[in-house]
């Protein structure tokens, strides 16, 4: 599913943060591992859209503001916006792939970095996140070729992308409470919105029942799904347990398919 090339352009920066709560470590050059991240970054992880942040030093412009403060990994010079937009794939020297995967919000976290008269005019600018699809190492001066959208838009807002996920839960598998926010990359607080929202992806025919408790237990929120997760094949207990190490959907390649 190749594409031909769009642009090109240059790595300006790389940026790793090894310990949590630490500040972010300017380098020379990175290792990458695939579908994961950076190698010794504390945020790498096989799951969802938020492997890796890249910015366009275009965005920045004129704000004063440097890659480290708005967190990115990836500071990039030659590209319009229109190459990070979701879908779009970035090579990296021929060798290290990413999957854009959707633009990343301006969060409070920013205030610490930057100051508050140039805060709200980050909207928009922050860069996009990214997975990795194939490893290597990506390094200050390297160039960059972005090739024609061949993945899926993901979905903007948290509401859109979790419908996006669980649309896509198999027949016979389920996904927690937990497991289901760091897939669309969401942060603690929207727990509370959980049955809520299972309740109108309930309601307009996606499969909600396949989402449990982050304990692994039936929600309650839902109508007759023990009796539904049942009849697809899944063993649910008389008290709404389930064995989500049989059961648990993987979701390990949903931002790597092209489907």
């Amino acid at each position: 599913m190749s594409a031909p090339s769009q642009s090109q352009g240059v790595v300006t920066a790389v940026l790793v943060k090894p310990v949590r709560h630490e500040p972010m470590t300017s380098v020379p050059a990175a290792d990458v591992k695939a579908r994961s991240g950076f190698v010794g970054d504390c945020h790498a992880q096989p799951l969802g859209p938020r492997q890796v942040l890249i910015v366009r030093e275009e965005s920045l412009r004129g704000l004063g503001v440097q890659p480290w403060q708005v967190r990115a990994n990836i500071a990039l010079r030659g590209f319009e916006e229109a190459a990070l937009s979701s879908g779009r794939v970035l090579r990296f020297g021929g060798d290290v792939v990413i999957r854009i995967t959707h633009e990343c919000e301006v969060c409070k976290v920013l205030r610490d970095y930057v100051p508050a008269e140039t805060f709200k005019h980050l909207v928009g600018r922050r860069g996009s996140l990214g997975v990795f699809l194939e490893g290597g190492t990506v390094a200050v001066g390297q160039s960059v070729e972005v090739a024609a959208a061949r993945y899926p838009e993901v979905p903007e807002s948290i509401f859109d992308r979790l419908a996006w996920a669980v649309k896509r839960i198999p027949l016979g598998k389920v996904v927690t409470y937990d497991r289901l926010l760091t897939l669309v990359g969401a942060s603690k607080p929207y727990f509370r919105v959980m049955p809520t929202y299972l309740k109108r992806a309930d309601g307009a025919g996606l499969p909600a029942h396949r989402v449990l408790t982050s304990a692994g237990s039936i929600t309650g929120h839902l109508a007759a799904q023990r009796d539904r997760l049942l009849a697809e094949g899944v063993a649910v207990t008389k008290d709404g347990l389930v064995d989500v190490r049989a059961a648990g959907w993987d979701a390990r390649t949903l931002y790597v398919q092209c489907a």
